[in-house]
């Protein structure tokens, strides 16, 4: 009886739900695109600096901005995620406002060279990723920036790579095989 019982449970298992099509999912637009090619540019801005209580860009920041604005004309499936940040001096509240506006400054530039702003997505972190942890006002500049976080379709990080005069950029899709 229970080899009988065993032998139907193998035969019901084995003739069951067997099919050889495969079965994938649609996404649509949701879907990973593929993964960005490798682009060359002469240079891209990771961190826009402030004075000490500022949210405007000078001059010298803009022209460092104009190459992120560059690169981003030229390679319409990045994004770039706008990050303001201060200095330990001040309010927490203060220093979130600052923060924001710090990164607001910055995207409003990108959207007027031309960047739509769905392409940004602009936080503020007030005082809480500190670069340095110092009292110095002159060691705290470190601290009182925009990082600009370049990013590729799948809104992944776009790792760089650098060559003797040119800086390549090239998507950085996490794949468990290649990170050992």
């Amino acid at each position: 009886m229970k080899v009988r019982l065993f032998l139907l449970l193998v035969c019901t298992y084995l003739s069951g739900c067997v099919s050889d099509k495969a079965i994938y999912a649609d996404y649509g637009p949701l879907a990973c695109q593929k993964a960005a090619p490798k682009v060359v540019v002469d240079a891209w801005p990771s961190v826009v600096n402030f004075e000490f209580d500022k949210s405007d860009l000078t001059s010298a920041e803009m022209s460092r901005l104009a190459n992120a604005v560059k690169v981003l004309q030229q390679n319409p499936s990045f994004n770039v995620a706008v990050v303001g940040s201060t200095d330990p001096v001040g309010s927490h509240e203060y220093n979130d406002a600052l923060s924001i506006r710090r990164a607001e400054v910055v995207g409003n530039y990108l959207q007027s060279q031309g960047i739509s702003p769905s392409r940004m997505a602009l936080i503020g972190t007030g005082e809480r990723e500190l670069f340095v942890k110092t009292n110095s006002e002159k060691e705290n500049r470190a601290n009182r920036r925009t990082q600009l976080i370049l990013l590729d379709a799948n809104h992944e990080p776009v790792t760089m790579f650098f060559d003797n005069s040119k800086q390549t950029l090239e998507s950085n899709i996490m794949n468990p095989v290649n990170s050992l």
